[in-house]
């Protein structure tokens, strides 16, 4: 709306400009600016100041009153217009995801490599060199009913395990029972299954309702709240849900990893 609103302004500039009998060169001169100026302003694109905007309406020798209505119209597409900035939506703020968690009523987790936070035990946690207790914050929202959670997991999540590995039977095993609640709905997407449409699974990500997504970094915690990059998150999360499996098919999955990590153990032992 902004953008189209100054090549409005910037057509009629030109139409004035032309009346008065002037190039751009010469309202360039009249209103001391240089003649670029003039240019930028009358092909509809911003510059620095609506001020600037207005010196070349003034110097056109227009009636007061016609200088007063231009420079509103000036002034709202200025300020419809302004520029998005590339970190708007975006925290780096520690604790954020617990916050949202306790107040979202749906939840879509994916996680790529790791087990989420939400489902992870505290020997996993501690494995995975997390600070102890995280895990409790977190995953006591899975106790609310009248809250959904959908997690997606990628195969590799169930074949990648934190230091000795001895804490992925437990793991295992709470996957499988948290499977169950009424509430949460596990799926894993198969390592051998073309994606298809889905995006390539960089990294994992969590999606609290529609109001914003939290994606774990090696040193912090990242919040996404603009509409567009939550709206393209989710559009990534739909895409991995249809190609991952469910329900037995999910737990086969988890069981078969359990099976192959007890294998491994037992090698080494």
């Amino acid at each position: 709306m902004g953008e189209e609103r100054l090549r409005e302004i910037g057509r009629e500039l030109r139409r004035l400009r032309t009346a008065a009998g002037l190039s751009g060169v010469g309202l360039a001169s009249r209103a001391g600016l240089p003649q670029p100026t003039v240019s930028r302003v009358e092909t509809g694109r911003r510059v620095s100041d609506p001020g600037v905007v207005l010196r070349l309406f003034g110097a056109l020798g227009l009636e007061a009153a016609e200088v007063d209505r231009l420079g509103g119209l000036v002034n709202e597409a200025y300020a419809e217009s302004v520029p998005r900035r590339v970190d708007a939506g975006v925290s780096f703020r520690a604790g954020a995801g617990v916050e949202l968690g306790r107040a979202a009523r749906a939840l879509r987790v994916f996680e790529s490599m790791v087990v989420p936070e939400l489902l992870r035990t505290a020997e996993y946690g501690a494995a995975a060199g997390k600070r102890a207790g995280a895990e409790a914050d977190r995953a006591a929202v899975l106790v609310d009913g009248d809250r959904r959670f959908t997690f997606v997991l990628a195969e590799a999540v169930l074949r990648t395990w934190p230091g000795s590995g001895e804490c992925m039977s437990g793991q295992f095993a709470h996957l499988l029972t948290a499977s169950e609640r009424p509430n949460v709905r596990l799926g894993v997407l198969p390592g051998s299954v073309p994606l298809g449409r889905a995006a390539v699974p960089l990294h994992g990500f969590t999606v609290y309702d529609e109001a914003a997504v939290t994606v774990e970094t090696f040193t912090r915690e990242l919040t996404l709240s603009d509409a567009e990059e939550v709206r393209a998150y989710a559009e990534v999360f739909e895409g991995f849900e249809r190609a991952a499996v469910f329900g037995d098919r999910a737990r086969d999955l988890v069981k078969r990893a359990a099976c192959d990590l007890e294998e491994a153990l037992h090698s080494i032992h």
